[in-house]
């Protein structure tokens, strides 16, 4: 386990994180995960849910004076948004809410940003 001053995880969604943990029973097992979903010109695009924990998880964890938060992520996910906030955003006008991650380095990830090899991570090559 591990916490990151530079990973920043809000109120908001620390309160929704625990909110649906101890309110939905068929999530019983199962931790909240931060994970890239996918990769455009303009970065990446981020998921979040609930799934089984993985051997190799690296976890983020933050105190609250209502509780303790652990957000797993894959090595690839925590490689690239060790840098970050995760949010939770509500706009009943608009009818949205959700999850929200803003990478903070996210100008690096645009376009073929793999071409340069400073920006990929070695210890995840395939041998």
């Amino acid at each position: 386990m591990s916490s990151s001053n530079s990973f920043i995880i809000t109120d908001s969604a620390a309160k929704q994180i625990l909110l649906i943990q101890n309110n939905d029973y068929t999530l019983n097992g199962l931790v909240f995960r931060l994970k890239i979903g996918g990769k455009g010109c303009s970065g990446f695009t981020y998921t979040t849910g609930f799934s089984s924990p993985l051997e190799d998880d690296i976890i983020l964890s933050k105190s609250f004076e209502f509780g303790t938060i652990h957000v797993h992520l894959d090595p690839f996910t925590h490689y690239y948004c060790q840098e970050g906030r995760l949010d939770f955003m509500f706009d009943p006008d608009a009818n949205e809410d959700g999850f929200l991650f803003t990478n903070n380095k996210e100008f690096l990830f645009e376009g073929k940003f793999f071409q340069d090899e400073s920006l990929v991570p070695s210890h995840l090559e395939q041998k």
